[in-house]
């Protein structure tokens, strides 16, 4: 649903400004400066939606084998293991997931991050991007070090590209909360 309120906003914004071009052209401008001003504030309530969805967001904290789902694509922190005498490094097992039901899929530019109190990291983890063929689980492994400073690890994947980060209440979008694993 939210989606589908950003391609509404795009069609109103596209066919206003059309049609304010077109009252322009035709010399008729207070007609222009009308369908101009609602364009604009079809763009400002949604920019504000979006940004107030998002800031008002909270963090969840998911637990190891809790599935993280971006539509068919999903992946889940299987396990978590501390190296013996080594505090500072995590083995994870990350599991990705298609539940597609039909047709193969890649995600759409998946990414992972080391998250601490001290900033956000962004990791390797192999095959994270690779395509999945309907119902395919596929399990990939990394080894982290966590820097000796840091307190509260998390693990955080996200994906999605350019629209995702204007679909009111995506994780991708402005000022939202994001869902973690604790390392």
């Amino acid at each position: 649903m939210p989606a589908l309120l950003l391609v509404v906003t795009a069609l109103v914004t596209v066919s206003g400004s059309l049609l304010a071009a077109a009252s322009l052209a035709r010399g008729h401008r207070r007609r222009a400066r009308r369908r101009a001003a609602a364009v604009l504030a079809v763009v400002a309530a949604y920019a504000v939606a979006l940004i107030a969805v998002g800031v008002t967001s909270s963090p969840r904290r998911l637990a190891p084998g809790q599935d993280k789902c971006f539509d068919d694509w999903c992946v889940t922190l299987r396990s978590v293991a501390t190296l013996p005498g080594r505090d500072d490094v995590r083995q994870l097992t990350v599991v990705v997931t298609s539940r597609a039901r039909r047709v193969s899929q890649r995600p759409d530019g998946p990414a992972a991050y080391l998250m601490t109190d001290t900033g956000t990291m962004r990791i390797f983890l192999p095959g994270l991007d690779q395509r999945l063929q309907p119902g395919q689980q596929v399990p990939l492994h990394t080894t982290l070090t966590i820097p000796a400073a840091a307190l509260a690890p998390q693990l955080l994947v996200t994906e999605g590209g350019f629209p995702s980060r204007l679909v009111i209440g995506d994780e991708n979008s402005p000022g939202h909360a994001k869902a973690t694993w604790p390392l």
